[in-house]
């Protein structure tokens, strides 16, 4: 993706935001910019110039509220994606889709679900403290998270650059390809969600986006990050942000002040498709 595409595909994906913005604002929502749209927040004042998605956090209590109002809300132009609306859609968290525009990542490209440009919105869930817990939790998303991507033609294996990573990952995706032959999807979709939500109702020291593509314990933040939240300037607009977010982006990045080598400075999708 060139630098002028690259740009066409934020200024939707801004768009697309603000819309978000717009229905949270009105239904008591509240809702952060999240990971590196957060960073491009505090570094940027704006998307991190190379990057190719925007995404939005809630706690689980207000991302279930959104998905309940969000279909009714949202403006004729935007799709709600969930698994519950997109029956070829196998991911634990929302999208909102721009209606009339191809954006297809190539783990997508045999996947039937909704392809349109998009805003990620993630729900953060409570990690237990205890080790037992987490051995137990992490097994069971990453399961779940498996069997749906590939029975839904999610396939991680394609987007690996050489022949041999692709075959190494395809071999260790071989087992769960037969197991989702078998198994009943909303069995599974009920099954991954009890796991994701088994916590909640603990009081911990840390918040999880489950529902991700990271590997289970990978983006862990410490719930006093999310305590109350501040408007920062995020391109021409302002949106809600962790009050602590030093502390949030610290935990996710370190040094996030300082830019990374100009070799990973580039867009991570993989997208091979797009219409604007």
């Amino acid at each position: 993706m060139n630098k002028e595409i690259l740009r066409k595909v934020q200024l939707v994906q801004l768009e697309i935001a603000k819309e978000i913005k717009r229905v949270c604002e009105n239904n008591n929502i509240n809702y952060f910019l999240d990971s590196g749209t957060l960073l491009g927040a505090v570094r940027h004042q704006g998307f991190i110039p190379w990057d190719d998605d925007l995404d939005i956090g809630m706690l689980r209590n207000d991302y279930e509220k959104f998905l309940k109002i969000a279909t009714k809300a949202l403006k004729e132009d935007y799709f709600l994606q969930t698994w519950d609306t997109d029956k070829n859609y196998p991911l634990a968290f929302a999208k909102i889709r721009k209606k009339g525009t191809i954006y297809i990542e190539r783990v997508a490209e045999m996947s039937k679900a909704e392809n349109g440009i998009y805003v990620d919105i993630f729900p953060y869930d409570v990690f237990p403290n205890k080790k037992i817990q987490k051995i137990k939790q992490g097994l069971f998303i990453e399961i779940y998270r498996r069997i749906m991507l590939i029975k839904l033609k999610y396939y991680p294996w394609t987007a690996k650059i050489t022949f041999f990573n692709k075959i190494k990952t395809f071999i260790a995706y071989l087992p769960i390809f037969l197991i989702s032959i078998f198994v009943n999807k909303e069995k599974i979709k009920q099954k991954y969600t009890s796991v994701m939500t088994k916590h909640n109702n603990e009081k911990t020291d840390f918040l999880y986006e489950q529902a991700g593509a990271s590997r289970y314990g990978k983006w862990i933040i410490p719930t006093k990050c999310f305590n109350s939240f501040i408007n920062l300037p995020f391109e021409d607009t302002i949106f809600s942000c962790p009050n602590n977010f030093k502390k949030y982006l610290n935990t996710a990045y370190g040094n996030y002040m300082q830019l990374p080598p100009i070799e990973q400075r580039e867009n991570r999708h993989n997208i091979i498709k797009i219409k604007l």
